[in-house]
């Protein structure tokens, strides 16, 4: 059952190091680009690192590792959620170039190598499974997105997690299941309702992206986020995935203020930031506040 999967922070499977100082286990976490152009997220622990989705081209990335110390070949892997382009666009030329593996289910390796038309070295992990990656411990979450066979991800390190989810219609029981005990949770917040049904795009975008197998609006991440903080205390989160045409980084941060307003709370149960589509925009360090760069 999903509400029963036991995450095991300190000691992932294939990972039997020594218990490692609290100051050791903490994470920090890098946006490196988030929207429907790119996305990319950096994950680095204890002289290790990961990262999720290599939406940027192999340069890109390379710069912006080294830019953060980090070593292209030095990483533990690359976690893919889907294998749509803004996601994928750099994941088999980097993980050639660097021999880093690529980490993803069935489906998303399968499908990828086919639009590629080539291998890379990879790593399956299921829908629903957990494995060691490295000494971070990695947990796929089915979501639904219309792809070949998409996850969220939950990545843990020590005592602290980050939960990742951008491309789904609907919060799964799984991913909400994930994002218990999680210090970060990034989640999808693609458009506004309303921007979305009057805006310009074909009715049969529109459906596709209300539908389950679309995008979360604004909506259904304070929805969410709200849900959380009810039942497990404040969290930081990210909104991301930001629609350039359905959104925009002030929307969705006055939609969030609204709906605290509308529950009745005096404060934000939430440190709620937002991500930018196509830029490096924030970093997360579990000892340390969010930073946001600015936004407007």
């Amino acid at each position: 059952m999903a509400g029963e999967h036991r995450f095991d922070r300190r000691n992932a499977r294939g990972y039997n190091g020594p218990i490692m100082p609290a100051e050791a286990r903490e994470i920090a976490v890098y946006c490196l680009a988030s929207g429907s152009s790119a996305n990319a997220l950096l994950v680095v622990a204890g002289g290790d690192a990961l990262l999720i989705d290599a939406g940027l081209g192999v340069r890109t990335l390379k710069a912006a590792l080294e830019k953060r110390g980090i070593a292209p070949a030095s990483l533990s892997g690359v976690l893919l959620t889907h294998e749509h382009i803004d996601h994928v666009r750099g994941a088999v030329p980097f993980a050639r170039k660097y021999g880093v593996p690529l980490i993803a289910t069935e489906g998303t390796l399968s499908t990828l190598f086919a639009q590629e038309s080539r291998n890379a070295p990879a790593r399956a992990l299921a829908a629903g499974d957990e494995a060691g990656v490295g000494p971070f411990a990695v947990y796929a979450a089915p979501v639904t997105h219309d792809a070949a066979d998409p996850v969220g991800f939950r990545v843990a390190f020590g005592d602290a997690a980050l939960t990742y989810a951008t491309d789904t219609g609907t919060v799964t029981p799984e991913f909400r299941a994930a994002c218990a005990g999680a210090s970060l949770i990034a989640i999808e917040s693609n458009h506004d309702i309303h921007k979305l049904r009057f805006g310009p795009y074909p009715e049969v975008v529109k459906k596709r992206i209300l539908s389950r197998n679309g995008h979360l609006s604004n909506n259904a991440a304070c929805d969410l986020l709200l849900s959380h903080a009810d039942q497990h205390g404040p969290v930081c989160a990210w909104l991301s995935h930001l629609s350039d045409v359905n959104n925009t980084p002030r929307m969705a941060l006055n939609y969030w203020k609204k709906r605290v307003r509308q529950a009745g709370l005096k404060t934000s149960p939430v440190a709620v930031e937002v991500a930018l589509r196509d830029k490096p925009s924030l970093v997360y360090r579990t000892r340390s506040r969010a930073v946001q760069l600015a936004l407007f």
